[in-house]
């Protein structure tokens, strides 16, 4: 959403990716405001865990147990990145609030402040990650990947260092046990307000897995692009498409497989090649943390952090994001049933107040297919969780149907028109914009090679027109439903 009086700082905020910050020589690394990224605070002898970033010099951003309230600078999101031979969840990297910069481990400090925790760094590595080592009660201990050595609080220390935190204990005491508090961050938990008109004429939706992570595929344009390139790319594809597609710009995108430092910048891009007031917001894939024992842990979770850009730059975290009209105020992003030691696949949700509309955005989970090596792969290739996720989908809607909202719902499905079954609770009195009518056949158009996994379902009764196009930027095609009242 544009606010006039601050477009110049927000233009050059989202576009360069540089934020201010005081004394500190390292560019913010920060998630945009609408993402949906779980939030936590950090707790140890009562007293919350602060990132100090008034500081200055080798001092910015030293993280302490001193407060007794939370705000932006007691606030973390977890982060996790693949760790070769042991992957994704075990490990894990806190990323402060205020300044959306990477907590490191200072373990080439020394003296007193050896292996200080610091909230300044702008990607992740070894000095930025953490195992997580239950210890009952709801309390976890954090070992440095960087030296081995616990994280301690250090209240015996006086003035601006007091409670100051060291990755620099070879045991575990109350000083080292921190509690993890959930504080917000997946969007608008109370219920939305009612629609103040009623959906009727013509709405046009589409949907496009943008493959814009690290998938080598020759056809993913968009692998380990930087923020700007992603947004420029997928905005003047958009805006270019064959003559007659797209001459009703979408109404709302669901965009999968695209990381979040790319949100804000394409919703300017998106403005400005395709017009009018946009907002995107963005749900992350999260990882459920294992434990040095190899126990997934039943609190927490992790988001699924994005490859490094060709130019070293963070990308942020990886997931799926919804483009709505600007009068969107609530959105709420949801996790649905994945199976342990997999990806924890994502659903987003955004209501349209004064067009009478609810807009949701999901990617399930993979099915089975024979990879490059020719090894059965795949998520769930038994069919075991994507019909749970297509029930939790389902359920979201018609939750949000019933405060008089009409919905307009799918992504990438990951599911062939030859096991469609397991999206029956999808197709349940409503109509996917494939079918000609609400009875016909459960088919479409392929758009993901010879397959049909993108999926646009609306209510039945409108006429439906369903387009499939193919940009050349994604080995996933656009997927465009236009359905007239």
């Amino acid at each position: 959403m544009r606010r006039i009086c601050l477009l110049v700082m927000a233009v050059l905020a989202a576009l360069t990716g540089v934020v201010a910050l005081p004394a500190a020589p390292a560019l913010a690394a920060s998630a945009p405001p609408s993402s949906t990224g779980q939030r936590w605070a950090l707790k140890v002898n009562g007293l919350y865990v602060a990132a100090e970033v008034n500081d200055s010099g080798d001092q910015y951003g030293k993280l302490r147990a001193r407060s007794t309230s939370v705000g932006s600078w007691e606030t973390f999101s977890l982060h996790t990145d693949h760790i070769d031979g042991a992957g994704y969840g075990t490990t894990i990297t806190l990323r402060n609030e205020e300044n959306g910069l990477y907590v490191t481990s200072e373990v080439s400090t020394s003296g007193v402040q050896s292996g200080m925790l610091r909230a300044w760094g702008t990607n992740t590595g070894s000095w930025e990650r953490f195992y997580v080592i239950p210890q009952g009660s709801g309390q976890y201990a954090l070992k440095s990947a960087a030296n081995g050595l616990y994280v301690s609080a250090q209240f015996n220390y006086t003035g601006g260092d007091q409670g100051l935190l060291r990755a620099r204990s070879s045991s575990i005491g109350s000083w080292e046990r921190f509690t993890f508090e959930k504080v917000g961050g997946t969007g608008d938990m109370a219920a939305p307000s009612a629609p103040t008109a009623s959906a009727s004429g013509r709405h046009d939706v589409a949907s496009w897995n943008l493959c814009a992570n690290n998938n080598t595929s020759a056809e993913c344009k968009l692998q380990y692009a930087d923020a700007d390139t992603v947004a420029s790319s997928v905005a003047s594809d958009l805006a270019t498409v064959p003559a007659g597609y797209l001459t009703h710009r979408p109404e709302a995108i669901f965009f999968q497989e695209i990381c979040e430092k790319a949100v804000k910048p394409l919703e300017l891009q998106l403005e400005n090649q395709l017009g009018g007031g946009r907002d995107v917001r963005f749900a992350p894939t999260y990882y459920k943390v294992v434990d040095e024992n190899g126990t997934t842990d039943s609190l927490l979770t992790a988001q699924k952090t994005c490859a490094d850009s060709t130019t070293g730059t963070d990308r942020g975290a990886f997931g799926i994001a919804l483009v709505v009209k600007d009068s969107n105020t609530w959105y709420r992003g949801y996790t649905l049933p994945s199976p342990d030691g997999k990806e924890q696949r994502p659903a987003l949700c955004a209501t349209v107040p004064d067009a009478g509309t609810v807009y949701c955005d999901a990617h399930f989970s993979s099915g089975s297919y024979v990879d490059s090596s020719g090894n059965q792969a795949g998520d769930d290739p038994d069919n075991v969780y994507r019909p749970q996720q297509a029930e939790q989908l389902r359920s979201i809607v018609d939750g949000l149907q019933s405060y008089g909202y009409t919905p307009f719902y799918g992504g990438d499905l990951n599911t062939t028109t030859a096991d469609v079954s397991v999206l029956s609770s999808l197709y349940s009195s409503h109509q996917e914009c494939g079918q000609a009518t609400p009875d016909a056949p459960h088919a479409g158009a392929p758009t993901d090679g010879n397959n049909k996994i993108d999926y646009i379902f609306g209510p039945v009764g409108p006429t439906y027109g369903c387009a499939v196009v193919d940009p050349q930027l994604s080995d996933h095609r656009v997927i465009h439903a236009t359905v007239a009242f």
